[in-house]
């Protein structure tokens, strides 16, 4: 019966082999590092929290969807070719 051997103490057990959470994790996610003295100032120039930030980010994309593109700036266009 395989109950009596599992209740035996002096039975041998298997080893039991270690294997990070982190070995499958994606590596080189962040690009750059910032200094945390840095990055906490930033982060505190918005006073009320995330609802400034939603409204920063807004900003920022109507600032950028106003400036004019240049029609060639990507190369792509009339008489462009690709390589």
């Amino acid at each position: 019966m395989a109950q009596s051997q599992a209740t035996d103490p002096a039975s041998q057990v298997p080893a039991v082999s270690y294997r990070s959470v982190f070995t499958d994790t994606p590596k080189g996610v962040e690009t750059d590092t910032l200094e945390w003295k840095a990055a906490n100032s930033e982060v505190g120039q918005f006073a009320r929290g995330h609802i400034d930030i939603l409204k920063w980010e807004a900003a920022q994309a109507k600032s950028e969807a106003s400036k004019p593109v240049m029609p060639m700036s990507h190369g792509v266009g009339m008489g462009s070719k690709k390589p």
